[in-house]
Parts: structure tokens; C-alpha cells; sequence
């Protein structure tokens, strides 16, 4: 048996299985990224969608083919890309590993296209019905795509609607 940490060991076998929280995930997609230059890692939900999206996409016949957020290791390599990096626009490794839990205290917009969640410090794109390559098939799912940085100054543009 191959070195791993104890406690997932421990866990493997006492039979019980062992099932990464989706900031987990994002942080081992980091990593990957980090170390190897790609991911490995098949896109993943990151939770359920919440009402106040599924609502006003009912109410505006915006198709909402999942009932889950996804991730994929493209749109977390997008958001890390070397040419946002080098405009000072990537997000902390820390915010992305948080997205999945804290987008629930964030203000939500639409823009026409897409959803966004903003702290207004950092915004971070939903696309309602993206194309991902899931066990060798490609579904729309929604689906995360990019996240940077902004000022917050953006969301006061008329395209903007605050959901």
C-alpha cells in the first residue's frame, strides 16, 4: 500500500470511505496545477444551486440544467492563469478554496450571460448552461469559469441586475 496521510488510511481500512468537501478538491486542483501545470481532477459539484438563482432564472426562462454547481480543473486553471497573474487580477488560493462555502454570503448579479457572486473584492463567473466532459461524455451542467479580482466599481453599470 502506497504512503498516504493516516487518517485516510485509518479511514480506507476501517472500510469506511473517504469523500473530499469540494474546497478540498479545489485545493488538491491547486496544487496539481502548481506543481504539474495541469489537473487530473473531473469536474465536481460544489453544491447545490441556491434559490435566489434558480427563482429569478425561472422567472426569466433562463435554462438551469443542473440542479448543482460545478467545477472544473479548466476553470480553476483559467482563474489562475499566468496572464491575469501577471495584471495582478487572479484571486487568492484561499478566496477559491472558499468560493463553495462563503458564495452563499455574497451578492449575486446576472449580466445577461452569466451569473456573478461578488464580496466586491473579488467576483467569481457561473455559467448557467456550460458544456463539461464528464465520464467521457460532454453534459451542460452550471458551472463555474473563471474567477478575478475587481473593485466593486463594475457591478453599479446599468448590465448588471442584483438578484
Amino acid at each position: 500500500m502506497g504512503k498516504s496521510s493516516g487518517s485516510i488510511r485509518g479511514l480506507a481500512e476501517a472500510g469506511t470511505t473517504y469523500s473530499e468537501t469540494p474546497s478540498q478538491k479545489i485545493a488538491r486542483v491547486i496544487d496539481d496545477i502548481r506543481r504539474d501545470g495541469y489537473s487530473k481532477v473531473t469536474p465536481f459539484a460544489i453544491g447545490k444551486i441556491e434559490s435566489r438563482m434558480s427563482s429569478y432564472a425561472e422567472s426569466n426562462r433562463i435554462e438551469l440544467p443542473s440542479k448543482s454547481i460545478y467545477m472544473s480543473h479548466h476553470s480553476i486553471a483559467h482563474a489562475l492563469r499566468d496572464s491575469k497573474a501577471a495584471k495582478g487580477l487572479t484571486v487568492d488560493d484561499a478566496d477559491l478554496i472558499t468560493f463553495p462555502s462563503r458564495r452563499r454570503t455574497m451578492d449575486l448579479y446576472y449580466d445577461g450571460k452569466v451569473f456573478v457572486y461578488t464580496d466586491y473584492k473579488t467576483k467569481y463567473v457561473v455559467n448557467p448552461s456550460y458544456e463539461l466532459r464528464i465520464d467521457r461524455s460532454k453534459k451542460r451542467k452550471v458551472a463555474f469559469v473563471t474567477a478575478g479580482k475587481t473593485d466593486g466599481t463594475e457591478f453599479k453599470m446599468g448590465k448588471y441586475i442584483k438578484i
